[in-house]
């Protein structure tokens, strides 16, 4: 039971910050996979996509529940993010991390701070954009995901409310459920290259369905503009992560790590 234990904790832990953000929890597993079990930078990643995928899907029920969630649109925007996990997965397994992140970190620093400034109001401006803008939308944030091993939701949510005045817990809610696809796809790809960590992904994705549930339902008793700028919070702590951090190489006990000795 004891080395089921620390992946459950850090499933329940990521997945609770995913479903109460509306990002799945990748963007928070993967440092903690690296650091807390010690696997290897692109095995962390594949082992998120997996992760992300249970997280989401459960997540997202609540967010149904509330009519805080637009299938069509996450439909369009799945569309391109498939392909674009594709194509983010094969780039992440030939090229260093290091500067694409860094200039990832900046942008979502400087959405944080738009975000912080001022919560835009959440039914007014322009509205969802045309369903092909949309699908070329999920194509960007799918290479994102793809590339550095998350759901994609960092992207995606400030893009809803900044460009289509949605407000924050729909937005969320489009997110996870475009999210399961990606995943899905993203771990596939990552499967074939030998970089997804098997033992000890039952407890990972046991604790990530307890978190992500929880945390959904913590979500919508938030108001929109305060869970705005808590997601802000959490973009300026993922922006610093990605600038100032280096992605980890390849360790040696990194197959022991996620469900080893006891």
């Amino acid at each position: 039971m004891r080395r089921h234990a620390l992946p459950f904790l850090l499933g329940a832990v990521s997945g609770a910050l995913g479903g109460f953000m509306g990002v799945g929890g990748g963007i928070i597993l993967v440092p903690l996979l690296v650091h807390a079990l010690h696997l290897a930078q692109h095995e962390a990643q594949g082992t998120s996509l997996a992760f992300i995928i249970v997280t989401a899907l459960v997540a997202a029920i609540p967010y149904y529940g509330h009519e805080r969630l637009d299938v069509p649109l996450a439909l369009w925007l799945a569309l391109g993010a498939v392909p674009g996990v594709i194509l983010g997965a094969r780039l992440a397994a030939r090229t260093p991390a290091a500067r694409l992140r860094a200039a990832f970190g900046a942008v979502l620093l400087l959405t944080a701070v738009r975000l912080l400034a001022g919560p835009p109001p959440g039914n007014g401006g322009p509205g969802p954009w045309p369903a092909p803008l949309n699908v070329l939308l999920g194509g960007v944030v799918g290479t994102f995901a793809g590339f550095l091993g998350i759901g994609g939701g960092t992207v995606l949510v400030p893009v809803l409310v900044l460009g289509q005045r949605m407000d924050q817990h729909t937005a969320q809610g489009i997110s996870l459920l475009m999210v399961v696809p990606v995943g899905i796809v993203g771990v596939v790809s990552y499967a074939r290259q030998g970089r997804l960590e098997i033992r000890g992904l039952p407890a990972l994705l046991a604790g990530g369905a307890f978190g992500g549930l929880a945390g959904a339902i913590l979500a919508h008793r938030v108001k929109a503009p305060t869970l705005t700028r808590l997601f802000a919070i959490l973009l300026m702590a993922t922006a610093v992560q990605m600038i100032f951090k280096r992605p980890r190489g390849k360790v040696a006990r990194s197959a022991e790590s996620l469900g080893g000795n006891a």
